[in-house]
C-alpha cells in the first residue's frame, strides 16, 4: 500500500486563476488516491466555491511564527506572504499524512511520473528537492552574480559566518519538493525561518531557511534534476508539437515534468521554439490538456 501522500499549495486571490492550472493538472491526471492541502490565504467567496469543486482539505493559515517587519506593522505584509512562513508547518496544517509534496501555485503538473518519483524518493525517508542547475539556466554559465547574490542573502538571513560556510552551495527552490512527515528538516527548517525572519523581512526568506536547514545538516536528501521543478524565467521550455509536451529547449529535449511559471511567464504570452521546426508559437504556459489532445490528431 502506497504511503498516504498530499500534495499541498497556497494562493491569495491574486493568483487564484493561476493555481487552478496545479489543481486541474492534478485532478486530470492522478493515477492514485491522492489528497490536495489548500492554504487560502485570503480567497473570496467565489474563489472559495470555486476551489471546492476539486475536493481540497482547506486550511486558513495565521502567522506560523511570531515577527515584526522593519516597519514594525506587520499588517503592512500581504497575506500572501503566509505561503512562505506556513510552508514548514504543512504538518500542522494538515495532520496525518506520511508524505508532504509542496508545489507552488504558479507550477502545474505535466507528466505524473513527477509525483511518482517525488513519492518514491519521500517514501525513502528523504526529502526530495531541485537545486536551481540546469545547462539551459544562464546564470549557471555566468556564475559569479549569482553565487554573490546566494551569499549576501545568507548574510542577512544568517550572518556572514554562515555565508562563508553555505553562501557557496546551489539554491534548493522550494517551489516543489517532497518529504515524509518523520524527516528531521522540519525542525530545522521552522527554526531557521524564525531567525531569519527576526534579521529581515523579504521575498526568499523561507528559501534561504530551507537551504540552510539542508546543508548544515546530513539528513536524507536527493537532489532531483530540473525537469522536476522547470523555473521558466531562467529558461523558457520548447514545445514539442508530436508528443504536444514542453520539452526541455536543447537535445534531447526531455519531457518536462513540473513546469513553474516563475517572474514574468506566469500571464503573459512567450515566444516559444518548435521542436523540429524553424517557426515558433506565442502561447501562454498554462496548464492545457488540449494541446496533448491536438498532438494525437494527425
Amino acid at each position: 500500500m502506497s504511503a498516504r501522500t498530499i500534495i499541498c499549495t497556497a494562493s491569495d486571490d491574486r493568483f487564484f486563476q493561476v493555481s487552478l492550472s496545479l489543481l486541474r493538472s492534478i485532478r486530470d491526471q492522478q493515477s492514485a488516491d491522492i489528497d490536495i492541502g489548500y492554504l487560502d490565504l485570503g480567497l473570496s467567496k467565489e474563489n472559495r466555491e470555486t476551489l471546492a469543486k476539486f475536493a481540497p482539505e482547506i486550511a486558513l493559515p495565521g502567522w506560523d511564527i511570531d515577527f515584526a517587519p522593519q516597519s514594525g506593522d506587520r499588517s503592512t505584509i500581504g497575506a500572501g506572504f503566509k505561503a512562505m512562513v506556513s510552508r514548514p508547518f504543512l504538518r500542522d496544517h494538515f495532520p496525518g499524512y506520511e508524505i508532504y509534496i509542496w508545489i507552488d501555485a504558479d507550477a502545474w503538473v505535466q507528466n505524473w511520473w513527477a509525483i511518482e518519483w517525488l513519492q518514491n524518493g519521500a517514501s525513502g525517508g528523504r526529502l526530495c528537492i531541485a537545486p536551481e542547475l540546469d545547462r539551459a539556466y544562464k546564470h549557471c554559465f555566468e556564475i559569479k552574480p549569482y553565487v554573490r547574490w546566494i551569499f549576501e542573502k545568507q548574510k542577512t538571513y544568517f550572518g556572514e559566518d554562515v555565508a562563508r560556510r553555505f553562501g557557496y552551495s546551489p539554491v534548493l527552490n522550494s517551489g516543489v519538493f517532497a518529504m515524509p512527515a518523520a524527516h528531521g528538516i522540519w525542525s530545522i527548517w521552522r527554526e531557521a525561518l524564525a531567525e531569519a525572519l527576526s534579521r529581515d523581512v523579504s521575498f526568499h526568506v523561507e528559501q534561504m531557511a530551507l537551504n540552510y536547514a539542508v546543508y548544515s545538516s546530513d539528513h536524507p536528501r536527493c537532489f532531483l534534476p530540473a525537469t522536476f521543478n522547470w523555473i521558466a524565467n531562467m529558461a523558457l521550455p520548447a514545445f514539442d508539437p508530436e508528443s504536444g509536451e514542453f520539452v526541455e529547449p536543447d537535445i534531447p529535449h526531455r519531457p518536462i515534468g513540473v513546469l513553474h511559471l516563475t517572474g514574468n511567464t506566469k500571464l503573459a504570452n512567450q515566444r516559444i521554439a518548435l521542436v523540429g521546426r524553424e517557426e515558433t508559437m506565442e502561447s501562454r504556459l498554462f496548464y492545457d490538456p488540449r494541446r496533448r489532445k491536438k498532438a494525437t490528431v494527425k
